[in-house]
Formats: structure tokens, sequence, C-alpha cells
């Protein structure tokens, strides 16, 4: 069964699934999946009317994580810059909302506030979003006059077509009503639709979702996990670290010395330490142990979804080293049988990337070998990361 065809999975005696399949057609920047989102979301919340403006809040509320926390492009770029007006709306809002979020993720009730306090700032984007989508979206229900309209732009007579046509065919999607501020135009949807929609309402977003996954995909060529993050807006699932912190931990306990920080240099309690990705695990998707090093709590939450500085790679490696070394190479070996005894309740969790399996984390390695394998590969996600815009932790 092909998921990205929703006609092959859903059936109606009464409605047209396939005009409504394509309405994901023709889709170059994206705008439709977030458009056709919102409105279900809306539709989930009992709502059959509300203007053009509620359904760019919604989009920009169901965008926001996948920008401003995972980085994700939305669209195409220009010289660096995005021309994706939603994407760029909410980068706009997240610049103007700095003081006011700090380092937390706000809530829906949070973001719909903000987009009002900052509205004059997003005007133009919004403005934008309503020039081709809501018209767009509906074309392949509507006939080669309504086309032509669409086409051309003339949107005033579009929408008086719209009208009179949805009188007489009752398989629209919806209707939309006219206002001279772009913004409060409303749509008014088919409750037959409405119906249908809340009746298949998890197998509809999923494949709406699933199609938006791999045109993200498509924007962020080499971004790993896009799958995950663009997931629902409730919080990523997180695996436990509790085995790569034990296994940190018996380095203490065995060795008698204690943890450091890579970043400041300063000794770790055993009690009150955090395990820091190194890149940020919202890139990375993984709780991969050549990722992870010991870090205050305190600095791990100012850290937060930032890169450290660049320099800070020599060290990270150098102290993973100094884990390895105690595993793979001491000469104490009632000490490297109890740390591998650890290690290898890591390595389903912790230990899937092939290079690192195959040549990292292997018996023989000598400093100069190790060093330079993870520099190299942990160099590579850093900067993939940092091409992803993602923002410089200063100490």
């Amino acid at each position: 069964m092909d998921s990205s065809k929703l006609s092959t999975i859903l059936y109606s005696n009464k409605l047209d699934v396939k005009k409504f399949e394509h309405l994901l057609s023709n889709n170059d920047q994206g705008y439709k999946f977030f458009w056709l989102e919102a409105i279900l979301k809306l539709i989930a919340q009992n709502r059959q009317l509300f203007t053009f403006e509620d359904v760019i809040d919604e989009m920009i509320v169901g965008a926001w994580r996948m920008v401003t926390h995972y980085h994700l492009r939305l669209g195409h770029t220009v010289n660096g810059n995005a021309e994706n007006f939603l994407e760029h709306a909410i980068r706009i809002l997240y610049e103007c909302s700095k003081e006011d979020v700090g380092n937390k993720s706000p809530s829906k009730d949070r973001l719909l506030f903000l987009i009002q306090k900052y509205q004059d700032n997003l005007m133009d984007d919004k403005l934008h979003l309503t020039d081709y989508v809501p018209y767009r979206l509906i074309k392949p229900f509507v006939e080669k006059e309504g086309k032509d309209y669409i086409d051309g732009k003339n949107y005033g007579r579009f929408i008086a077509y719209l009208n009179a046509f949805t009188k007489v065919n009752h398989e629209f999607f919806y209707d939309i009503t006219d206002a001279e501020n772009p913004l409060k135009r409303r749509v008014r949807l088919n409750e037959e639709w409405v119906n249908f929609i809340l009746q298949n309402y998890a197998v509809i977003m999923g494949w709406l979702r699933f199609n938006k996954a791999l045109f993200i995909q498509d924007r962020n060529p080499g971004v790993p996990g896009v799958m995950y993050k663009v997931a629902p807006e409730n919080e990523e699932k997180r695996k436990s670290l509790k085995n790569a912190r034990e296994l940190w931990i018996a380095t203490v306990d065995v060795t008698g010395r204690p943890l450091y920080e890579i970043y400041t240099g300063n000794e770790l309690s055993i009690d009150e330490f955090d395990l820091d990705h190194f890149v940020p695990r919202s890139y990375v998707s993984n709780d991969e142990l050549w990722n992870l090093t010991p870090m205050a709590k305190k600095l791990n939450s100012s850290k937060n979804n930032k890169l450290p500085e660049r320099r800070y790679i020599k060290d990270f490696v150098e102290y993973n080293y100094y884990l390895y070394s105690l595993i793979f190479a001491n000469g104490n070996k009632d000490q490297a049988a109890i740390l591998k005894h650890y290690f290898d309740r890591c390595e389903n969790q912790h230990l899937n990337a092939i290079w690192a399996t195959e040549k990292l984390y292997i018996p023989g390695n000598t400093k100069e070998q190790f060093v330079n394998i993870l520099g190299e590969n942990l160099g590579l996600v850093y900067d993939s990361a940092k091409l992803q815009e993602y923002e410089e932790w200063v100490l």
C-alpha cells in the first residue's frame, strides 16, 4: 500500500477522496501541508468557520518547534535567507520574543499571545501567505473557470465564483467569505467533509504528516531523523541515559578519579551531573556514546539546544579516549572487566553508528587512531549542524 496515496486507504460513497488527495499537489514551497494541517487542527477544535489569520496563526504554532528547535528549512533559501514566508515569519517572531521565551519551549497559548504582541512585525509575511495557498489548495475541487481565476490571481472573482459553484456542487471542501482585509476572509468548511475528517482523523493526519516529512527531508538533505522532527508538537520521547551515566560513574568507582567537565575543567560530583549531547540531540536524534560527555546540571541548562564552540572538540575527543582506554587499553584487567560489563549494557541503546561500532569502540586503537576517527566524524556532524544555523553557546 502506498502511504502517500490517501485514496488507497479511505473510501467515501458521498465524497471524492481522490480530489482531497490532490489538495497537496503542486506544492513547491510546502505551504499546502501547513495550511491543511492547520485546518485539520481547527476542525478537531470543533470549528467550521474561521479567518485566514486563524489558519496562519495555527500554521506558525505548528511549525514553530520545527524551525526554532530543530532548525529545519521549510522551503528554498537565497544567500542563507528564508524565501518561505512561514519560515521567515517564525524566525522574525523568534528574534522578537527571545526575552519573552528564554530557554523554555512556549505553550500554544503563549505562542498565540506572542503572535498578537508582535503582529506588526509579522504582517508582511502573513499577507504573503494569504496570496496563494487558500485558493490554490482547493483547485482540485473547481472547474476550469475557477482555476483560471486562481491562476490570474483574480481572487475577488474567484470567491464570487466559488460561492455560486458550491451552492450546486455539494462536494466542495470549503468556500470563502470575502473581506477587504485578506487576513479577515473566512473559510467555511463543508459539513460532509468535516464529518468524514473527524471519522478518519488519525489516518488523514498520518497521511498528511508522512507527505510533509518527505517534503521537509528533501529541503534538508543530510539532516538525520527528519521523520521524528516533523512529529506532533508534544515533547519528543527521550530514552533514558541511565546506562551511559552508570558507565561514567563506574569509572570513578574503579579508578578513584573524579569526573570532570571539558568546558570548565571543574570536577563533578557523581550525584549531580548530566550527560551533555555535544552536538544537540535535537539535531542528531540519538543518544550515541560518542556524542555524550559529563557536565554540571546548571551549565547543561545554559547550553541547552546550542552548539559549543568548535575548539571544545579536541577536549571532548580526548576525554572520550580516557573512557575508551579504561575499557579497551587498561593494564588492570579487573578494572577493564568491570567497565566492559557497563559498556556492554550501553551498546544496544548508545552505539548504533557503524563507524563507531566497527572502527572506534574496538580493541587495539591507539590514542592517535581513536582521536582521529572520533574527531573526524564528530567534526562532520558538528559542521552539518552549524549549516542548519544552530546557535553557538559561548561560556
